[in-house]
């Protein structure tokens, strides 16, 4: 199996129904009209024209739907950007698409709004946390897999280059968010770029 079906397979949005999808959307109206407290299961339900009990009939829990829009905000983008990343050749091309990639989901400030707004929600809640952790466990795998995948002591390392990705991404999000105007992120990502590079074989120092 190829690190793409891998991930593939592992998708948490692919597996949605259209009406889990529905809910989905509607919730993310409601989080940009209102914040978290508005993502009641009887007003996503209502926003969606879907019966009241479908968030916990198409979700399980509330803890498991609210992971789900957590995953929508970036969901898209990630999965073009691993695709994207894959169908470059080894080596610096896929080092920079794959920094091509988080730069613009940085750039998608209206998503990362929506995130930090759900964020503090979601570290004081058990459930949501354990959801949410999963979800970036996901998101570390499509790191890795993007890179061609490893066995062993490399697999363990990409891992870690994974996570120091997912750090970078969110923390110039929040920094982005914070002063607009003065965070340049072609300057930052062409750093990223050169430090990342040497980490991966074919791409060069």
């Amino acid at each position: 199996m190829t690190a793409d079906q891998d991930v593939t397979l592992d998708d948490p949005t692919a597996r949605l129904s259209p009406i889990a999808r529905r809910l989905v959307a509607a919730a993310r109206t409601l989080l940009a009209r209102g914040g978290f407290e508005a993502l009641t299961v009887e007003g996503v339900a209502a926003e969606a024209g879907a019966y009241r009990d479908s968030v916990r009939y198409h979700f399980g829990s509330k803890a498991a739907f609210i992971a789900a829009v957590v995953d929508s905000l970036a969901h898209d983008q990630s999965v073009a950007a691993f695709a994207e990343t894959l169908a470059q050749p080894a080596g610096e091309e896929r080092v920079r698409a794959l920094v091509a990639g988080d730069r613009s989901l940085v750039d998608d400030r209206d998503s990362f709004r929506d995130f930090f707004a759900m964020f503090p929600h979601v570290l004081l809640d058990e459930d949501l946390r354990a959801q949410v952790a999963g979800l970036y466990d996901w998101y570390r795998d499509l790191y890795v897999g993007a890179m061609g995948g490893a066995d062993g002591a490399a697999a363990e390392r990409l891992r870690d280059l994974a996570s120091l990705m997912v750090a970078m991404t969110d923390g110039l999000a929040v920094q982005k968010l914070l002063d607009p105007d003065g965070v340049e992120l072609g300057s930052l990502f062409g750093l990223w770029e050169e430090i990342l590079r040497p980490q991966f074989p074919g791409a060069g120092g």
